[in-house]
């Protein structure tokens, strides 16, 4: 097992080798590479692949380093250059599947099954044969010698193999629908040892320090697969390129740090698009191309097509072994709506993974429910086929097809990401992170992205000029057209990636072409519709488009500098993929993977902006070091909601878990001793004020307790508990702790369905929300609790009492919550394994984050793990930040009553929180805001954690257009932590609350650092 200290990266450069970029070019660039900040570069595989493999995946042999790159003593001199700029190494490794061409196969084709590498492979042998898809026509295979030659082809003679035609499955499992890439039986120990001997032997000597594992879903079990690992690399940095689809979740129980960080790109990405650039945009997209307004129907179909093009080999061999009609293998896989369900032979089924393939079913005919039963409790080989082909089916259907026939908006497209889904509230993205594992990669580029991040933050300003972007494109196709499927695709990348040569535009457009399948596709190439594509493709390009880049680049710029400097100072370890220091505007492979110039020279105002952001964002994460407290901060004004912020620290707690342990979320603190600036109507750093007018609420009575409140309209409830150990939600003795907040008005739902079980309500004006006892009522029966939000407005929660518990039922997968009310009306919330998990609760058919809430937001996090208090900030002495019950979707009410601060309401008991009784109207939250806001930095930033300092904050810009529409920033502030902080692109000094006008002056970013520790 490796040994020594654990080497987890800071932040990593992702080089792209190839025969003419090898270990020789990468060393001499060590120096750029140390100067721009990263810790680590990034390789892609470094084993012997295909002589003239531009990326590597088709490993040939896995014995010994790439001779193309320099072999292995190539390899050790770059480690020793790279070594003495302080750059350690990590290796994308590929445990799934190799080329066809090396010599185990070969030794399988000559021996059949009696071959001692028979094991190496998932074959599915037919009279001792294997078949193999090569056949094209008519020309019949020619001895010469032992060998049996077809075209460029070779082939042991004689051999225990057969050729078949080259679209027809091959009888081995593959890697998608790649032929030449043949599944490898990691899950064999001597398989695994045999294809890593040289990845363990770089991990032993220090020459490497962590791993990034392509395709884990190909795997027969990824987990057990990360537990060998893991066993014998010790703690070795390792990633997954796991695609998680919407609020999915990577397994809390895979040993291994994280994500390569596609559901991170997502999810920056969507920071940046306006939600009411929707409507307009799928209106436009229809009309050109006539495709349905719903993505989903587009998506089942293309999947359903893509079992008929390529996987029929795969569908009857699953239908074989689970006895059961192909077509409803076929149906049950085109209605899977993620990667992979895990599932273990041998093992129950995770309730979570049982549920996604039982709902999948429910939109299937009644033939498909003897092979769920098969798939989730039936035979080892039933239950590994279909885990091992949903993956291949979402890949080939969604990313590379049904991404390439819907498209209103095009950076919406990406792997991993839902097309129909139009931006992300800031309010999600700052829960998110406080969910992340520290130590997973975060990335906007990849290898494998459909399009570059600066493609995207183009793109991304459309959904916020969808009028003038229909009118460019009208005029543009006026003058030059050419298939309806494929014009308004190519508008858009044409446009976002400009300048863009015919002969780079003509490529993404024939891959374009053949990966949407509408007219032509790999399997079905027809000369006379690429000979008019190329012709429009040539037309296009003459076309003024470049006019209006130009006009949308300042906006583009903001967009493109927002996001970068997000991911690369959110949690988790930032990846810069090669040449994105600076602008890049590539499409997908392999235009994304063409040679890059070092060092990297900024050409225009965008470029050198961006490597000076990436320069000094890197080298402020090696200042930071480690995973430190992520913290988000809320501007103040009337366009606050452009705006994106929080702050890091630098150190961890002690208390962390270990990152591959599960959590669902990680503490937020401040710095020891200090206090924000006493000024009236200041905001507390880490809470959302409302709007202008608004008032914050005021913190409760003990040192270090404060709150961010629910949204609502002026005068509506406002949240203030307390807790005498400084922190905003008190867990109570069993480790519990609440969760506020629903978009129908209920405060704390516990789990059941509408109309069942025990809510707690939190009602704006004139409403009156009321809880019923749920099923199961014991002894003790229900009682009511109630808080009054306004003149006309009631909120009573009932509960089940149970013992000195309510179970709530009613919740498949999640939110188990347990409510006991005592006759001082005093409320505790709990839940199974210490905190709760509202992950899973389902209501009316969606899946809703954080908690069962029948509209899906609630944005609480009441969690302990292991009896820790992470809590969304529920540490002790850290800021709260409690999402309360949002009103009407609208606004935010920071309530501020006259006796919502100091005046003992909120006191814990028993480790809970006391109901709350807060009345007012807009002049008493005016008047909160004004009485509690002069000891509100002091209570939310005293009593942290000693050793915890936040040392750096980040500001980003949001939806620009709209922005500058309106105006610009007015008077829009936001409240600094304390001390005083230098902006490390202007070098500017700041304290206190900004104007956002003069914070954002000259970059429409900024990355503070705090300087006078």
């Amino acid at each position: 097992m490796a040994s020594g200290p654990v080497l987890r990266p800071i932040s990593t450069y992702r080089v792209q080798l190839t025969p003419d970029f090898g270990f020789a070019q990468v060393a001499e660039i060590a120096g750029y590479l140390r100067d721009l900040g990263v810790s680590h570069v990034y390789l892609s595989p470094i084993l012997q692949a295909t002589p003239e493999s531009q990326h590597g995946y088709d490993v040939t042999d896995h014995s010994r380093i790439r001779e193309e790159f320099g072999g292995a003593t190539g390899f050790r001199e770059m480690a020793q250059q790279l070594a003495a700029q302080d750059l350690g190494i990590v290796v994308d490794i590929v445990p799934n599947h190799m080329n066809t061409v090396n010599a185990q196969f070969w030794s399988v084709l000559k021996d059949g099954p009696g071959s001692p590498y028979a094991h190496w492979f998932d074959i599915d042998w037919v009279d001792g044969k294997v078949a193999l898809p090569v056949l094209g026509d008519d020309t019949p295979p020619v001895v010469d010698g032992d060998v049996l030659r077809y075209y460029e082809h070779t082939f042991p003679h004689p051999g225990h193999y057969r050729l078949v035609d080259w679209r027809e499955g091959p009888g081995y499992r593959r890697f998608f629908d790649v032929s030449t890439l043949i599944g490898l039986r990691v899950e064999d120990p001597s398989v695994l040892f045999a294809t890593h001997e040289v990845i363990f032997w770089l991990l032993d000597e220090g020459l490497v320090d962590g791993l990034r594992v392509d395709h884990p879903d190909g795997l027969a079990d990824p987990r057990r697969y990360l537990e060998r690992l893991r066993n014998r690399v010790g703690s070795a940095w390792t990633v997954v390129e796991k695609i998680l689809i919407g609020p999915e979740q990577l397994p809390g129980d895979w040993p291994c740090d994280g994500t390569t960080g596609y559901d991170v790109l997502n999810r920056v990405n969507g920071l940046f698009v306006d939600p009411a650039g929707k409507s307009p945009l799928i209106k436009t997209f229809t009309e050109m191309t006539g495709q349905p307004t719903e993505y989903r129907q587009v998506m089942a179909q293309a999947k359903h097509e893509v079992l008929d093009l390529f996987f029929g080999a795969e569908v009857n061999r699953l239908a074989t072994c689970a006895s059961c009609d192909p077509a409803a293998v076929r149906e049950l896989l085109a209605a899977m709506p993620v990667y992979r369900a895990y599932v273990v032979p041998g093992q129950p089924p995770p309730p979570e993974s049982a549920e996604i393939v039982e709902l999948a079913a429910e939109s299937c005919s009644p033939a498909v429910q003897p092979l769920v039963r098969e798939v989730l409790h039936g035979s080892a080989e039933s239950i590994i086929r279909f885990q091992q082909l949903c993956g291949p089916v979402m890949a080939k259907g969604v990313e590379d097809t049904a991404l390439y026939r819907w498209f209103p908006l095009a950076c919406l497209n990406e792997v991993g990401g839902e097309p129909d889904a139009f931006g992300l509230p800031v309010e999600d993205f700052h829960d998110f992170c406080a969910t992340m594992p520290p130590y997973a990669m975060t990335t906007l580029s990849t290898h494998d992205t459909k399009r570059s991040e600066d493609v995207r933050a183009r793109l991304s300003v459309l959904s916020e000029m969808p009028g003038e972007w229909a009118a460019a494109v009208a005029e543009w196709s006026a003058q030059v057209s050419f298939d309806p499927h494929l014009d308004y695709l190519a508008w858009q990348n044409l446009m976002a990636a400009w300048p863009i040569s015919a002969e780079r535009f003509t490529d993404y457009l024939l891959k374009a072409a053949r990966e949407a399948k509408t007219a032509i596709s790999w399997l079905n190439p027809d000369p006379a519709y690429e000979r008019r594509l190329r012709a429009f493709a040539e037309a296009a390009v003459r076309l003024p488009v470049g006019g209006f880049t130009e006009r949308i680049d300042p906006y583009a710029m903001s967009n493109s500098l927002g996001a970068k400097l997000v991911q690369l100072m959110m949690p988790g370890v930032p990846d810069v993929y090669q040449g994105n220091e600076t602008t890049d505007f590539s499409l997908v492979d392999p235009d994304n993977r063409r040679p890059v110039t070092y060092p990297s020279k900024p050409e225009t105002p965008w470029d050198s902006a961006k490597l000076l952001l990436t320069t000094q964002a890197l080298r402020l994460r090696r200042r930071l070091e480690g995973a430190g407290p992520y913290l988000p901060l809320w501007a103040e004004g009337e366009h606050a909601d452009h705006v994106i912020a929080f702050a890091r620290s630098t150190a961890t707690p002690t208390d962390h878990p270990h990152p591959t342990e599960t959590t669902t979320s990680w503490p937020h603190t401040a710095t020891e001793n200090e206090t924000a600036p006493a000024l009236s109507g200041e905001a507390i750093p880490g809470r959302r004020p409302g709007a202008e007018g608004d008032s914050a609420v005021r913190p409760g009575a003990e040192v270090g307790s404060a709150v961010r409140p629910g949204p609502g309209k002026e005068g509506d409830f406002a949240v203030r508990p307390g807790a005498a150990d400084g922190s905003a939600v008190r867990p109570g003795e069993d480790g519990s702790a609440v969760r506020l907040g629903t978009e129908d008005s209920s405060a704390v739902h516990t789990g059941t369905e509408s109309g069942t079980g025990a809510h707690a309500g939190v009602a704006g004006l004139d409403a009156d929300v009321q809880g019923d006892a749920g099923p199961g009522v014991a002894a003790g029966g229900g009682l009511a609790l109630t808080l009054e939000a306004s003149s006309d407005a009631r909120i009573r929660a009932a509960a089940t009492v149970v013992g000195s518990h309510t179970h709530a039922t009613g919740i498949s997968g999640g939110a188990h919550t347990h409510t006991a009310v005592d006759s001082a009306a005093r409320t505790r919330v709990a839940a199974s394994g210490g905190g709760v998990h509202g992950h899973g609760a389902v209501m009316d058919g969606d899946v809703h984050r954080h908690g069962a809430a029948a509209g899906g937001n609630v944005h609480a996090h009441g969690a302990v793990a292991g009896g820790d208090k992470y809590a969304h900030g529920a540490a002790a002495g850290s800021v709260v930040h409690a999402h309360g019950a949002e009103a009407g979707g609208d606004g935010y009410a920071h309530g501020g009553a006259e006796d919502c601060g100091a005046s003992g309401l909120g006191d814990a008991v028993d480790g809970g929180v006391q109901a709350l009784r807060a009345r007012g109207d807009g002049e008493d939250a005016g008047r909160g805001r004004e009485s509690g806001s002069a000891v509100a930095g002091e209570r939310a930033w005293a009593g942290v954690d000693a050793g915890v300092r936040v040392r750096a904050v980040v500001v980003a810009t949001r939806l620009p257009v709209r922005l500058a529409a309106a105006g610009g920033w007015g008077t829009t502030t936001l409240t600094l932590p304390p001390g005083t902080w230098r902006d490390l692109l202007t070098g500017g000094l700041y304290t206190g609350r900004i104007p956002l006008a003069h914070l954002l002056g000259q970059y429409p970013v900024s990355l503070l650092e705090r300087h006078d520790l």
